[in-house]
C-alpha cells in the first residue's frame, strides 16, 4: 500500500482572536497555495485512489481542493487524523484501510510522527512537514504491522513549482 500524507494548507494563524483552534479555516492565500500544490501533485500522477481527512475545517478544505484537482472521490473523515492522535494509533487505522493508495490530509506534528514511526520505528524523526507538503510511504503488504519505506518527501514550494510547469 502506498500512502500519501499531505499537511493541510496555510490557515488562519493559531491564536487569532475569535477563532478557536479547532475552527481555523484556510486563508485566501492558503487556498491559492494549496490549489497550486495540488496541481503539482496531479502532474506527478502518483495514483492515489481515495482521500481521507481530519474533520477540522482547514484539513477538510484542503481535502476538498485535492479531491477536485486530483479528480478523487469525496473525502472521508478519518478520526485518526485528528490533531494529537498518537502515531501508533494513526498507523494502526491507516494499516486497516482497504484502499490501495490513499491520500491522507492531517496536521503536524501527528503526520511527521506517523511517517517517522512507519519508516524508522520511532515517532521522533527530525523533520517537519510544511503546510501543503507531501510525504509518501510505501507500506509492506506482508507485514502485520505498519512498517514502510519513505518513497517521497516534497516541500510545498516544489509541489507549487511543479503545478506551474
Amino acid at each position: 500500500m502506498k500512502v500519501g500524507f499531505f499537511r493541510h494548507g496555510p490557515a488562519v494563524p493559531h491564536g487569532t482572536a475569535g477563532v478557536p483552534d479547532a475552527e481555523r479555516p484556510l486563508t485566501p492565500e492558503g487556498r491559492k497555495k494549496t490549489e497550486q500544490a495540488a496541481k503539482g501533485l496531479r502532474r506527478l500522477d502518483l495514483g492515489f485512489d481515495s482521500l481521507y481527512t481530519s474533520p477540522l475545517p482547514r484539513a477538510l478544505q484542503t481535502a476538498e481542493i485535492l479531491a477536485e484537482i486530483l479528480r478523487l472521490p469525496k473525502p472521508k473523515v478519518l478520526d485518526a487524523l485528528i490533531p494529537g492522535t498518537a502515531s501508533g494509533a494513526m498507523l494502526k487505522d491507516i494499516h486497516a484501510l482497504k484502499d490501495d493508495s490513499p491520500l491522507l490530509v492531517g496536521h503536524e506534528p501527528s503526520l511527521s510522527s506517523a511517517v517517522s514511526r512507519a519508516v524508522c520505528g520511532s515517532p521522533k524523526g527530525s523533520f517537519e512537514m510544511k503546510k501543503a507538503g507531501l510525504a509518501v510511504v510505501e507500506f509492506r503488504e506482508d507485514s502485520s504491522s505498519p512498517e514502510g519505506t519513505l518513497w517521497m518527501l516534497l516541500t510545498p514550494s516544489v509541489l507549487r513549482e511543479l503545478g506551474r510547469s
